[in-house]
């Protein structure tokens, strides 16, 4: 390490009452913090190739929200299939339930939504009411 280096580096004391193994650490251990070094990245380059791994997350917006009860209703019916075991699964109950997250969501953001979100509301109740039916038979699609 560089002189610079070392300057930028800081210390995180470890206090928990368990080892890195997992075995609780004795009386004298718990008593004397271990110290592990944290450096910063010493280029740009390692940096950016760090933040490069790590995917950017989607903005948090009401819309966003929507539509992720909208997928998991459509994972949930059998729609698509679920992201972790690329298998078409039905849970008809669990999707009943999401239909009514959002439809408490309407009832709890009446006036308070835009048109925009309003209107995504409504249709995303919409087509999973719709297919909620189709699913259990009380209609044909």
């Amino acid at each position: 390490m560089t002189k610079e280096q070392e300057e930028q580096a800081f210390t995180i004391t470890d206090k928990r009452g368990f080892r890195e193994d997992g075995e609780a650490r004795a009386p004298e251990d718990s008593q004397k913090p271990q110290e592990k070094p944290i450096t910063e990245p010493s280029s740009k380059e390692e940096a950016k190739s760090a933040q490069q791994d790590i995917p950017p997350r989607p903005a948090i917006d009401f819309p966003s929200y929507l539509l992720s009860y909208y997928t998991q209703g459509l994972v949930l019916m059998g729609e698509i299939p679920n992201p972790y075991t690329n298998k078409k699964e039905e849970d008809i109950e669990a999707a009943r339930h999401t239909i009514d997250i959002l439809n408490m969501l309407e009832e709890k953001t009446k006036g308070n939504l835009s048109n925009d979100e309003r209107q995504l509301l409504e249709n995303v109740l919409y087509e999973l009411r719709m297919k909620y039916m189709a699913k259990t038979n009380r209609i044909k699609i």
